[in-house]
């Protein structure tokens, strides 16, 4: 702990006063941040003993004052002052009479905290974890970091999709027209969010795509049956929080 020197103005009590009144020993001041003078609201204040024990205690106020009663006994003590990011400080040692008053002024140094290292891990979205779960399936996948590149000079779905010059599909030129397989030359199904599609393409926003992936024949009716004859594009779309 720091000492700190402490301004001493000793008051006599009155002696027209109750006899309640004229044998208290009251601490009174002010503590304030030692580098710009702000006011130290919220600090505790205590009077120690010289064998720690503690004859009385008080919080300041939001103009960094304080006032309470101790009874020393006529014993030396001091008084204490700690607040969180502030050095803890302790005044020199005083003596009271039996019905003293003093103002006692601190100026309170700021100091650094030292806390364990904490690590923050966010909750992944629902989307985060499909995209995991589509790795682990080792399914081939064009991610939002590069679906985001292509989907802004997209007008279509079919657009993105022929922006990633990838050989594994044919996209037609007629909308009415299926997705084909490379290998295959069958149409692929579309599946969106988790939901194989029959008949016609559906419209896609392409600034909707979260991500998508291609599967094969096998890695398709693995995961959906046979409801994905000749292999899928799997579709996700952005969810809220998405980027």
């Amino acid at each position: 702990m720091t000492k700190v020197s402490v301004a001493v103005a000793v008051f006599w009590a009155m002696l027209s006063l109750p006899t309640a009144t004229a044998q208290a020993q009251i601490l009174r001041g002010y503590a304030k941040n030692a580098g710009d003078e702000r006011p130290l609201d919220q600090a505790r204040v205590m009077a120690l003993l010289r064998d720690g024990r503690s004859i009385g205690a008080t919080v300041t106020d939001a103009n960094g004052r304080f006032q309470f009663r101790v009874n020393s006994g006529g014993k030396p003590f001091s008084i204490s002052i700690t607040r969180i990011g502030m050095e803890p400080t302790l005044s020199e040692e005083i003596t009271l009479g039996t019905s003293d008053t003093i103002d006692v002024n601190f100026n309170v140094v700021e100091t650094g905290i030292r806390t364990d290292t904490v690590r923050v891990k966010s909750t992944p979205s629902l989307n985060d974890m499909r995209l995991m779960e589509a790795r682990r399936r080792g399914w081939r996948i064009f991610p939002p970091v590069e679906v985001e590149k292509l989907r802004e000079r997209a007008n279509s779905f079919e657009d993105l999709l022929r922006s990633t010059g990838y050989p594994g599909f044919v996209v037609p030129s007629r909308r009415d027209d299926c997705i084909r397989s490379t290998r295959y030359n069958r149409c692929l199904t579309i599946v969106l969010d988790g939901i194989p599609l029959s008949g016609s393409n559906p419209s896609i926003n392409p600034r909707d795509v979260y991500f998508f992936a291609l599967l094969g024949k096998t890695e398709a009716a693995v995961q959906f049956g046979d409801r994905t004859p000749w292999g899928a594009i799997v579709i996700y779309t952005r969810a809220k929080g998405d980027r």
